[in-house]
């Protein structure tokens, strides 16, 4: 069981985590294929300066010797960054660093509640670490959450299809809904279908929260970018029919990996009517 903490605000959190694993100590996932595997450690130095913009990536033969790896899979495994616009390869010359981040953007478009629990359909969700907390003042600031009330709160890192991080999320749950850790473990990314199915209750409601950031360096770790790099800190609060609050997540995402789409459409019905 975890021990009980106090909850922090967004910008305290990082220097309280001692529950959690340094991103270093993060295992990939077990099913991973291997050179999706090595591609998304290069990306992550990439992204970190370790190979510049301009710069070549090592030789074949010396990834080979680094990661124990064959050929067949090292090729694999540029290939896959050449596909994400990190580099490119020239004949007699080697491979050349072309980007810090890739070119895809994981876009999700939103319009509807069913559209943002279906974004995380196609990512794969990495349970970093957890924690029992008491809501603080900011948390219970949030409809339903009441001051000193226990919450479970996971780390996790969720992941698009190739591997790279797409956002680091803190996401805080009502303690009926400890069960839910197993299907985190395998790397369930429907995380709020799990809240739903082990709370008992339907979430009706969520409200969303955009604002600009410098990622924390913690978070920074996690996603293999430079800390105070500009980045979203998008906070959501998922409600029940009762207005009672079922989890507040806190999601940092890099630059230039997602992008949220939103549709308004005007109402044209007469006034009056």
């Amino acid at each position: 069981m975890c021990r009980r903490e106090a909850a922090t605000t967004f910008d305290q959190a990082p220097h309280r985590m001692d529950r959690f694993m340094d991103p270093g100590e993060i295992p990939m996932p077990a099913n991973a294929p291997r050179y999706r595997q090595l591609s998304a450690i290069l990306a992550r130095e990439i992204a970190a300066g370790r190979y510049p913009v301009g710069s070549m990536l090592p030789p074949e033969p010396q990834l080979c010797q680094r990661f124990a790896a064959s050929r067949h899979t090292v090729r694999e495994a540029v290939r896959q960054l050449c596909d994400m616009g990190l580099v490119s390869r020239h004949q007699g010359v080697g491979t050349v660093v072309r980007a810090l981040h890739g070119e895809k953007l994981y876009t999700a478009s939103v319009s509807s509640l069913g559209d943002l629990m279906a974004y995380a359909r196609g990512t794969r969700l990495r349970l970093l670490g957890e924690r029992l907390v008491e809501a603080d003042a900011a948390l219970a600031g949030q409809p339903g959450c009441e001051p000193g009330s226990s919450w479970l709160e996971w780390d996790t890192c969720r992941e698009a299809a190739d591997g790279s991080a797409i956002v680091h999320m803190r996401v805080f749950v009502r303690p009926e809904c400890e069960g839910m850790r197993d299907e985190l473990q395998r790397g369930q990314a429907w995380v709020f279908g799990l809240i739903e199915k082990y709370g008992g209750e339907r979430i009706v409601e969520a409200r969303q929260v955009v604002s600009a950031i410098a990622v924390p360096a913690r978070s920074a770790r996690i996603l293999g970018v430079r800390a105070g790099s500009p980045g979203l800190l998008v906070r959501r609060f998922y409600l029940a029919r009762d207005g009672r609050t079922l989890s507040v997540s806190l999601n940092v995402h890099p630059p230039g990996r997602v992008e949220f789409t939103t549709c308004w459409r005007l109402d044209e019905t007469p006034r009056g009517k």
